[in-house]
């Protein structure tokens, strides 16, 4: 009996030992920042039951605090908590900024975890009154991928995952998603567009038309996220990628509805186009088939695409505008009679206009020189070398 006595006594010893130098403060989750703790103005790792502590959070830059979080635990190694702590609960935390909090140190050791969010205000238009603008809107981010550095810029792949509007917004909102915000070395670039993305903070608040930003490839939509309060919204996306998102099955009904729209002012007198889904014609547009006649290039209207009428998909087409060179935007409306949604643009020429010489150039092409010609300051030039043109631009094949 006087052994175990002993046993227990030394037991009691190092317990109270070990309190009196402290328990542990640990930083548990803060993937996008910094946690410091600090008693009496000293950065620690430990602090004595009853001490005042302070806790500093420097989120990453473009990082803010979106949740703290704690928990208490016991160490039983070191016998540093005693045998009634739950270690379920937690220590009540005062929030002095969003960046800084103070507590009480408890008899147990202490784990913070703090999640982050990523701040990147967003301007958005009421366009229903062009004099009002909503400047405010926050649009929610979140990390969508692994950084990638680019000399001493860090891009940061994002998703947009929300969207928080002031008071003073109007009943209707048009949300425009720019491609890429800086701050400061940080570049966040919109990869993808979660499924409630544009539900509103305020149910009185709709978003009626979102403004895709112009990008190389389409971003990542998810089901339902263009169509926030159960009814399909207006989509308007880049005009080379109009069949790309119209085609996108998180786009059917937008598509099916003709809320997938693309706007464009002509370049000049005429220019080639072409897409991978019907497109109505907008008014004060003129499609062209153009033919080799004898050696010359001809053109000639396509009594079938006239105003009202559809530019079949896949198929090269001259346009000529009313007005020209960064005068009215006109705006193409991507029609469901051509392809289904959940299908991928076809590349090849679907030939639906009879003598017609232009090939559609679905996607960037690569042409060889000697056969194709480009169309530049109204006129059809040989390719020197080879050369790509981009999507959604069509070229004259001499040879068809």
């Amino acid at each position: 009996m006087k052994k175990i006595f002993s046993i227990l006594a030394l037991a009691l010893a190092v317990m109270t030992a070990s309190a009196e130098a402290g328990f542990d403060l640990k930083v548990g989750k803060s993937e996008n920042g910094k946690i410091a703790f600090l008693v009496g103005g000293s950065e620690v790792t430990s602090a004595p039951e009853g001490a005042a502590v302070t806790m500093e959070i420097t989120p990453q830059g473009g990082y803010v605090v979106k949740e703290v979080t704690n928990s208490l635990y016991t160490d039983w190694n070191s016998a540093r908590a005693a045998s009634t702590i739950d270690i379920t609960t937690s220590v009540e935390m005062k929030k002095v900024t969003d960046n800084v909090y103070t507590f009480t140190m408890p008899r147990a050791c202490v784990e913070v975890n703090v999640t982050y969010d990523i701040e990147i205000p967003t301007p958005a238009e009421d366009k229903k009154d062009e004099e009002k603008e909503v400047t405010d809107v926050k649009l929610d981010m979140a990390p969508a991928g692994a950084p990638e550095t680019a000399g001493e810029i860090t891009i940061i792949p994002v998703s947009i995952t929300g969207v928080e509007v002031p008071q003073t917004a109007p009943q209707e909102i048009v949300i425009e998603v720019a491609a890429r915000t800086q701050v400061g070395n940080n570049v966040f670039e919109v990869r993808e567009i979660k499924a409630d993305a544009f539900k509103t903070n305020d149910a009185n608040v709709k978003v009626t038309k979102v403004i895709l930003p112009d990008t190389e490839e389409p971003l990542t939509v998810e089901a339902g996220a263009m169509k926030p309060d159960g009814k399909p919204i207006d989509v308007q996306t880049p005009l080379a990628l109009l069949d790309d998102y119209a085609l996108m099955n998180a786009m059917k009904e937008n598509y099916e509805a003709k809320k997938v729209t693309a706007k464009a002012t002509a370049p000049d007198r005429f220019w080639t186009f072409s897409s991978g889904v019907d497109v109505l014609v907008p008014e004060g547009v003129t499609v062209y088939r153009a033919f080799n006649d004898n050696g010359n290039i001809r053109i000639l209207p396509i009594e079938m695409a006239n105003a009202s009428g559809i530019i079949k998909a896949n198929n090269g087409v001259l346009l000529s505008c009313d007005e020209m060179k960064g005068g009215k935007a006109y705006e193409f409306v991507a029609n469901p009679s051509g392809p289904k949604s959940g299908t991928t643009p076809a590349t090849t020429d679907a030939c639906s206009y009879e003598g017609n010489s232009m090939v559609p150039t679905i996607v960037g092409t690569n042409y060889p020189t000697g056969r194709y010609y480009i169309l530049k300051n109204n006129e059809f030039h040989t390719m020197s070398a080879n050369g790509k043109v981009p999507a959604c631009k069509a070229v004259f094949d001499k040879n068809k």
